[in-house]
């Protein structure tokens, strides 16, 4: 038996030869209490070094790859969005670059603030005092999206999640449970979703104890752990 992350990887296992009864999907699992911490909104001030007071915190977290759509967001979906939107990037990777220069081609200097490499507790920080975690990924021929650990970790720290519907997103995200899925690279749809979400408050006020309660029961290592443990027992009997 092989074991994937992803439905995705599967799909790709698959046409590459691999026989689809060797192939068994198990999510990835994460420690739901590791990363959660309290904070305010006066820490994530200090962070940002704004004020948020009538602010609409995005987020996104995470290595910087061209697949993110962190620059594809910039350019289609922040100039659509109302001023009181602000977007916060917290990562470095191979696409800084471009991300950058989206920044500064939309004159977005303002509205998102780009952190660069963090520290675990910053991360936790921001997790913890967001508003919303947007994984807008786009489609890159040769460099798929397995799962998205990072829209499970952030859902344990009760950050509600919007994400492109989209290879190992499709997995990580279970719609109106942990977070909500949008078609890629559709920028109205982002816009109207984000816009929806927010329209009787934070959806961190109102969905994440939901999200933190599903992640729990749903990626928990322990439960993630009785998935491998049932297959292994499998194989050996």
């Amino acid at each position: 038996k092989l074991i994937a992350v992803g439905n995705e990887t599967i799909k790709v296992a698959v046409e590459k030869g691999v026989a689809r009864e060797k192939l068994v999907f198990i999510p990835n699992g994460v420690d739901t209490e590791k990363n959660l911490i309290e904070a305010s909104r006066a820490d994530l001030e200090k962070i940002l070094g704004i004020s948020t007071q009538g602010k609409k915190i995005l987020l996104t977290s995470g290595r910087l790859a061209r697949r993110k759509g962190v620059a594809w967001f910039i350019r289609n979906v922040m100039p659509k969005l109302s001023a009181e939107y602000v977007y916060v990037i917290a990562g470095d990777g191979k696409d800084k670059e471009n991300v950058a220069s989206a920044i500064t081609e939309q004159k977005m200097e303002n509205r998102v603030l780009s952190l660069g490499y963090v520290t675990d507790e910053v991360r936790n920080t921001l997790w913890a005092t967001c508003d919303l975690f947007v994984q807008p990924n786009i489609k890159i021929a040769g460099d798929m999206e397995g799962f998205g650990i990072s829209v499970i970790e952030a859902g344990a720290c009760r950050l509600p999640v919007l994400a492109s519907d989209l290879e190992g997103l499709k997995d990580a995200i279970k719609e109106g449970k942990n977070g909500f899925l949008v078609q890629p690279e559709n920028p109205e749809a982002f816009v109207t979703r984000i816009n929806e979400l927010f329209a009787n408050g934070s959806p961190r006020e109102i969905f994440g104890q939901q999200v933190r309660d599903f992640v729990i029961e749903n990626y928990q290592w322990q439960n993630i752990a009785k998935q491998y443990l049932s297959e292994i027992t499998k194989v050996i009997h």
